[in-house]
């Protein structure tokens, strides 16, 4: 289940372009949120959207929470406190979770499309060191890197915007040096976009395999 956006999306977008107030969702203040889901993952059988709520309070306390809608209230005086309670919320838990959540939908997609394959997310430490979101193994070898990113993703182009895309460009160069290629895999809301194009890379990447593959 996906969390909805309980505010116009309009507000919302121009909210996370804001500034002034991007300091109060630092992970000093609501924690580092990706990590935070990604421990929540690897102690579960079986993630839900009220599971990782209850995660976040139990390990990092709505603390942060608060401080960052007392800073919102002061900087922000045209918006009423319902409207920033949900921004805050939706940023902190919705927005992390929503990205998880299609992560795995992508994975398990992936999974379904090539069964001989095994894609499997990243641990925290290569998705923030590599930016790789999921690996693909053939017969227990590393193949192939992913990275999982929303259609929008593609559309990016304030000068933050690009500085941070080239930044994980960068650290993907750095995984595809030390460990193996790497590709992007876009979603939408009807799932992979151009899934086609996609699984005929992947099929090169196997077909490839196949033939380095000592011979039985």
């Amino acid at each position: 289940m996906l969390y909805t956006i309980d505010i116009p999306k309009d507000v919302y977008r121009s909210l996370n372009k804001n500034a002034k107030i991007n300091p109060f969702f630092g992970k000093d203040i609501v924690g580092e949120c990706v990590r935070l889901i990604s421990d929540y993952y690897e102690t579960t059988s079986d993630p839900t959207d009220k599971g990782w709520e209850q995660y976040y309070k139990d390990v990092q306390g709505w603390d942060g929470l608060y401080i960052a809608y007392d800073a919102l209230t002061e900087r922000l005086p045209e918006l009423d406190e319902m409207t920033i309670k949900r921004y805050i919320y939706h940023r902190v838990l919705g927005q992390t979770w929503n990205g998880f959540a299609k992560e795995l939908m992508v994975i398990n997609d992936l999974n379904l499309a090539f069964p001989e394959a095994n894609f499997k997310r990243t641990s925290f430490a290569i998705d923030h060191d590599y930016c790789i979101d999921a690996e693909m193994y053939h017969q227990d070898t590393l193949i192939l890197g992913v990275q999982i990113k929303p259609e929008s993703y593609l559309m990016m182009n304030t000068p933050y915007q690009l500085k941070a895309k080239e930044g994980h460009r960068a650290k993907n160069e750095q995984y595809k040096e030390q460990f193996a290629p790497y590709l992007y895999v876009y979603y939408n809301e009807d799932g992979i976009k151009d899934k086609p194009q996609l699984m005929n890379q992947i099929n090169l990447y196997l077909h490839y395999a196949n033939s380095q593959a000592p011979s039985r």
